[in-house]
């Protein structure tokens, strides 16, 4: 099986069942910072070329992403056009995990992206 894009759509669904199972003020709290779903570019090295991540909810200048071809959310810090991940961005699993990461600072439990 071959891996393909999300869609939007997908990922609206995908966003929506990591909500359910989060504690009613874990959705809160994500409420308070979500965005309208934003494409961003991405380069994992010089080979690759650019790929796509979603940016879904942020605080400062640290944003919530879903990282499809890994198939997590994660942590990524954009270009000031709000365009790009820059450099690397973290995974961190879950959506509840990326929402700790955000509120903690502590990174020591994601991995960088590959």
């Amino acid at each position: 099986m071959s891996w393909k894009p999300i869609t939007e759509e997908e990922l609206k669904t995908e966003v929506e069942q990591a909500l359910a199972a989060m504690p009613e003020e874990a959705r809160r709290q994500f409420a308070d910072i979500r965005i309208p779903l934003l494409r961003l570019r991405c380069r994992r090295n010089r080979l690759t070329g650019d790929e796509t991540l979603y940016a879904i909810a942020g605080k400062g200048r640290q944003y919530i992403i879903y990282d499809d071809a890994e198939g997590d959310f994660g942590l990524a810090v954009l270009s000031s056009d709000r365009g790009e991940a820059l450099n690397f961005w973290v995974l961190a699993g879950a959506l509840s995990n990326a929402m700790r990461v955000l509120e903690s600072g502590d990174y020591s439990a994601c991995l960088v992206a590959p």
